[in-house]
């Protein structure tokens, strides 16, 4: 009986490393082509992802395999990795979602949250709310109207919106009569 076990298991083909060759993104589930031990051409295995994430992982990048059943034709990919472009986290705990241009999403162990895009970034919604205090380093450009519940300051928060409408209001030009009147007053 050991004897047919032993056999069994000898003709099974557990988990192995390949290398990616080509990866098809358009279907439903992704496929790849490989290069597997010694060489050995691996065609059309489904990369299997976990739900809610996805990657198409560079050629050269190093692929997990699963023949399940133990066939080599029944093959899933479950893990890829690239270590020319992975994103090096600072501490254990730390997370990031990364691609092989340099843009990454980076979640620090201080529990900030670091974006980093190497062209733009782009937010696509009805409505975008943010807590707390904005910084801004470089210009703000508007297509809409902007409207603030408080308000609107510049050079370091020493003038204000409401303080330049006091002002204009407050100031007063002669009329015809030579009676002078404010600005914001009907004639």
């Amino acid at each position: 009986m050991r004897r047919e076990i032993n056999r069994a298991l000898a003709g099974t083909r557990t988990a192995f490393r390949a290398v990616l060759t080509s990866c098809t993104t358009g279907t439903r589930v992704q496929r790849v082509n490989a290069e597997g031990l010694a060489g050995e051409p691996l065609q059309e295995m489904e990369l299997l992802q976990q739900f809610g994430h996805t990657s198409a992982p560079p050629d050269g990048a190093t692929l997990v395999v699963i023949p399940l059943g133990g066939r080599t034709s029944a093959a899933v990919v479950v893990a890829s990795e690239h270590g020319g472009y992975r994103f090096k986290v600072d501490h254990k705990g730390e997370a990031a979602l990364y691609n092989q241009w340099g843009d990454s999403i980076h979640m620090k162990k201080d529990r900030s949250i670091r974006v980093e895009a190497q062209a733009k970034l782009e937010v696509v919604a009805p409505l975008a709310t943010f807590s707390g205090d904005v910084n801004v380093a470089g210009s703000i450009t508007s297509g809409a109207n902007i409207t603030a519940a408080g308000n609107v300051a510049d050079q370091g928060g020493a003038k204000t919106m409401a303080g330049m409408r006091d002002t204009f209001n407050a100031h007063t030009h002669p009329v015809a009569s030579g009676i002078a009147q404010p600005t914001g007053s009907a004639m």
